[in-house]
């Protein structure tokens, strides 16, 4: 909570009075919205007097916007970062850790310090590109990251071996690396936004290639896979590109030289998914 000003007796021994003013509750909706369908189910406890709620409590002047902020963030950040600690001890990361490092890498699932470099991955970037790449939903990927390791965990991570895993990271590593350094001197105006979506279908196209599905990646083939997609990833960025043209242009229709989609238009198309029922995938 935060508030413009609060008084307690500090000589009293026990059951402080906390007089507040402006008070605003930053984080706790969800604390709240429990105590209130608590209240509200007058057969669920017959007293309250030994339940307590831990809180903390911020005196700031009005002028102290940039505090605010800052108290907002960090306090709001913590819950995404906690629930990947939470998964790190369950049996899939385990088993993801053990199969990733047979095939001569190293699986971070903590938020330890450590080893970084091509040959180590992170839980956070499996998460990401699989749910990408894998399961078609780069939006969600890219915009509720907070998400992975919570309501989209089972969707992510239910099923995954770690030759599947460490492909869809080598692809969007790759794609990555493409939007932050273009190889083209006219790049497309989406590029900035793209990354998710061209991630997935650059893995779409790398399984036909392959004359595989998603099921037949296994560490027995993951090598040659790998091998496979450096020799024909420039083509199949390239493939990528010209599908997700093809796409904003058949979701948009055709528009005059003189009123093209707009940047925001593009931002919100990729926010909101629109374009996945115009891409193979």
């Amino acid at each position: 909570m935060i508030c413009r000003k609060f008084r307690y007796n500090a000589l009293q021994g026990e059951n402080y009075h906390v007089k507040l003013e402006s008070l605003q509750i930053i984080n706790g909706g969800q604390t709240c919205k429990t105590i209130q369908q608590t209240l509200n189910n007058p057969n669920l406890f017959y007293d309250y007097e030994n339940v307590f709620v831990l809180v903390r409590i911020y005196e700031l002047a009005e002028d102290d916007k940039d505090i605010v902020h800052d108290i907002t963030y960090a306090t709001n950040s913590q819950n995404p970062v906690n629930l990947r600690d939470l998964r790190s001890n369950d049996a899939i990361q385990r088993q993801l850790e053990i199969g990733i490092q047979g095939l001569g890498y190293t699986y971070k699932w903590q938020r330890e310090e450590g080893p970084t470099g091509s040959l180590v991955v992170t839980s956070t970037i499996v998460a990401e590109s699989v749910l990408a790449i894998w399961r078609g939903s780069p939006h969600q990927a890219k915009f509720q990251r907070k998400d992975h390791f919570g309501a989209f965990y089972n969707k992510i991570f239910m099923g995954l071996n770690a030759a599947q895993a460490l492909l869809a990271v080598l692809i969007f590593r790759f794609v990555e690396n493409q939007r932050k350094r273009p190889e083209s001197n006219n790049p497309p105006d989406f590029l900035p936004y793209a990354s998710h979506y061209l991630a997935m279908i650059v893995g779409f196209f790398t399984l036909i290639d392959n004359k595989l599905e998603i099921t037949g990646v296994t560490h027995l083939n993951f090598k040659d896979l790998a091998v496979s997609f450096e020799k024909n990833q420039s083509d199949r960025y390239i493939d990528a590109i010209e599908a997700l043209s093809l796409a904003i242009k058949n979701l948009y229709g055709e528009r005059p030289e003189d009123r093209p989609v707009s940047l925001q238009q593009l931002s919100a198309t990729f926010r909101r998914g629109d374009l996945l029922e115009y891409l193979p995938r």
